[in-house]
């Protein structure tokens, strides 16, 4: 749709040019200018207080020259006083209008007080001092008003429909009619008792109404702004397909959790991503738990150069650690995380006394990883270090079981040795009866942190099991935009299959926060919703680049949907729990999930066997000894399900005992 562009022709060029050239001038001389017309307007005023009292214009008032030439000076100190000069007019609001109706019940009250300190020889009604302030008021409300309107009678901006009527809303219309970029015409919302109704002198229109798409053509509405930043991913959803409907191109404003945690302001305008579709439905992180777990200690992460570690270093930074240490074993990523990390301490000078350093290094390397933990000491240990692309990880499981289990084991034995005081480990929910390779890998690496957790008596060993994040390494969204951006096709594995996905910045804050509460074995679940259907994801995301998913005798610029097959260990859905056996804890959408385990002396000597089988480097036959300890830890679990439980997850061990026989 071309965008059209607002023109206020009811006002005079020439009293444009004028209202340009005074805004031009100093802040000195236009303030000398508003209390000029202040003292003007006292003078007016007081003559219309006795011309409307008497009902004639020819009135004497001469008896009231002292009261003139005290009050309009008086007046003007009083405004002063209140601040009023120290507003910008053209940006004014309620809170300038307000303090002028406080000056002029001030000014009235001493006219009144001058009326018995200084009695006039001639006719001094008491009521004039009412009629007075009333018409003081109105003038100094209605001058500024108008200079406010003179000034932006020539605006430019392109005239958009705010979607939301709300606080957010009318915040965000206060804020595009000053600016150039955008003009405010309209609101719509959804409450029917608001439709029909005037906003900020703006019509608010049925955003379920039939005719709401001609209602906006006849204000020539170029673009909708949605401004609901508190509704879920749900009721964002469907607004998103009510307004991609209405054929109207159409942006955003920041969600409530980047508002309240001021990563975005409400004029911060932005195009619709995924993301607000899928995720906005998080909650506003707890800064007590944030600081309890970070501030002041030396905080190493591993794997600080991938999706969730590198989310976790900003979120660890912001609260001001004594060192962070940041390991990975990708130079590239390790590279960008240094310099992003360098540049944030550099613009902030609370920073500047926290030690930084980065490794590079595997989390194999059983010798320097020793050596690290000795020279350095660190407080907590976030392990998000690992090899999670499950195709990847199936095609070559030793490398999984080397980075993911005995990576994780050589971690954890050198945090327990150096007397770390927390261990977090970064779980996914694809170790929950797993039927992938990759999968495997992080049940096995739970079962040896959860033993461990038994053995130790200093350092308090988590895990944080979570499902997909938006727009990580290897995710589908990343590979979902590069296919749209090729014109299709977009490829699924299946037409049904679905995954739970969570936004990178809530998953590390909820992590961060996890971590402050725990105690030594706890298997923490990050509550990641409703599971979304992958076919969705492809056609919201398709439709987000203002492409169409093919229909039968599509055009050309239709993108093809095309399924490609389950692939070696995928599942058709994921799962969060083991069992039923878990709690809510004290922190909002965070789980505690109590869970069975083996002992150390039970792993031991299957991880010893897993461990001489990379020597043989035979992929099937790592994948049945993987699968056997993943077994062995199903029937742990068993032990403490119920009959009903236990049925369900013999269901599921057997997908497990299918695969160790792939």
């Amino acid at each position: 749709m071309q965008q059209k562009v607002k023109q206020d022709s009811y006002v005079p060029t020439f009293v444009q040019v004028i209202a340009r050239n005074l805004s031009a001038t100093g802040r000195g001389k236009k303030q000398a200018i508003s209390m000029l017309l202040d003292a003007f307007m006292v003078i007016v005023s007081l003559w219309a207080a006795y011309a409307l009292r008497f009902g004639s214009f020819d009135v004497d008032i001469a008896h009231l020259s002292w009261h003139f030439i005290l009050l309009t000076p008086l007046t003007v100190l009083i405004f002063t006083g209140l601040g009023i000069y120290r507003w910008v007019v053209r940006t004014s609001t309620f809170g300038l209008y307000l303090q002028l109706l406080k000056g002029a019940c001030a000014s009235s009250a001493a006219l009144l007080a001058m009326f018995y300190l200084m009695p006039a020889d001639g006719v001094q009604p008491r009521s004039a001092f009412l009629i007075y302030g009333l018409v003081l008021a109105m003038l100094c409300v209605g001058t500024r008003l108008t200079w406010k309107g003179l000034f932006n009678s020539d605006g430019k901006g392109a005239p958009v429909a705010i979607y939301g009527a709300g606080s957010a809303g009318t915040q965000l219309a206060g804020i595009l009619k000053n600016g150039d970029e955008y003009s405010p015409v309209c609101f719509i919302d959804d409450n029917p008792g608001l439709s029909g109704s005037t906003v900020m002198g703006r019509p608010v229109l049925n955003g379920v109404g039939s005719n709401l798409a001609a209602q906006l053509a006849k204000y020539e509405v170029s673009e909708i702004i949605i401004a609901i930043p508190s509704v879920n991913s749900a009721q964002y959803s469907r607004i998103y397909d009510r307004v991609e409907d209405l054929g109207f191109p159409f942006k955003t404003s920041p969600s409530f959790v980047e508002l309240v945690s001021g990563q975005a302001a409400i004029s911060e305008i932005r195009e619709v991503s995924v993301t607000d579709i899928l995720g906005r439905n998080e909650v506003v992180p707890d800064p007590i738990l944030l600081a309890a777990a970070i501030r002041g200690k030396s905080i190493l992460v591993t794997g600080g150069g991938g999706s969730i570690g590198s989310e976790l270093c900003r979120q660890i930074i912001k609260h001001r650690p004594a060192r962070l240490t940041v390991l990975d074993n990708s130079e590239a990523n390790l590279y960008h995380i240094e310099e992003e990390l360098t540049e944030l301490r550099r613009e902030s000078g609370d920073l500047s006394e926290m030690e930084f350093d980065t490794v590079l290094c595997s989390v194999t390397d059983q010798r320097r990883i020793d050596r690290l933990f000795e020279s350095l000491h660190f407080d907590t240990v976030y392990h998000a270090a690992a090899y999670k692309h499950v195709p990847m990880v199936e095609n070559f499981p030793e490398q999984g079981i080397e980075v993911n289990v005995f990576g994780t084991l050589n971690l954890v034995n050198a945090a327990m040795r150096t007397k770390v005081d927390r261990f977090v480990f970064i779980s996914t929910d694809k170790a929950v009866r797993p039927t992938s390779a990759m999968g495997a890998t992080k049940r096995v690496a739970e079962l040896v942190l959860q033993a461990k957790a038994n053995m130790s008596d200093h350092t308090l060993i988590s895990m944080v099991r979570f499902g997909n994040v938006l727009a990580s390494n290897g995710s589908v969204v990343p590979k979902f935009r590069k296919q749209i951006a090729a014109g299709g096709p977009v490829t699924l594995t299946h037409r049904n299959i679905t995954r739970y996905f969570m936004t990178i910045p809530e998953a590390s804050q909820l992590v961060i926060q996890a971590s402050a509460i725990s105690s030594s074995g706890d298997v923490f679940v990050l509550d990641m919703g409703e599971p979304i259907m992958i076919s969705h994801l492809a056609e919201t995301m398709i439709r987000l680049h203002c492409q169409q998913v093919e229909q039968a005798g599509g055009t050309r610029p239709d993108i093809r949907i095309e399924v490609t097959g389950l692939r070696p260990g995928e599942k058709m859905y994921e799962e969060l729990f083991l069992d039923d056996s878990c709690e809510q804890t004290s922190i909002d959408k965070v789980m505690s999930a109590h869970e069975q385990c083996l002992a150390w002396s039970e792993l031991e000597s299957d991880l010893t066997t897993l461990q001489e089988g990379l020597l043989d480097d035979k992929a099937d036959a790592l994948r049945t000894q993987l699968f056997s300890i993943v077994f062995r830890g199903a029937q742990a679990v068993e032990t403490l399900a119920s009959p009903k439980d236990k049925a369900g997850d013999t269901r599921q061990t057997s997908a497990g005992v299918a695969a160790m026989q792939h």
